[in-house]
């Protein structure tokens, strides 16, 4: 998988290759020299968030439960009477 990556001192953009065999293995800028990242890093950023991903899946939980109780309270009779 190629990430695009930009240097913070030339601007000089590239696509550098995310399937490193060390973490700790330096990306630097082709331009100038500039150390920008890791691979380790970069392949962090990459990979899916768990955090994201639960807190989705509640978001997802709580608007089904809100449809569903909504549902159901158009379907119930009206059983309060005035005095």
């Amino acid at each position: 998988m190629k990430h695009h990556i930009s240097c913070t001192r030339c601007g000089n953009t590239h696509s550098v290759s995310a399937d490193s065999p060390r973490d700790w293995d330096e990306i630097t800028c082709k331009e100038c020299g500039e150390f920008i990242d890791t691979y380790g890093h970069q392949a962090d950023l990459a990979s899916p968030s768990y955090t994201l991903h639960a807190l989705n899946l509640s978001r997802g939980l709580i608007l089904q439960m809100a449809r569903e109780s909504v549902g159901r309270l158009e379907r119930q009779p009206a059983t309060r009477r005035s005095a």
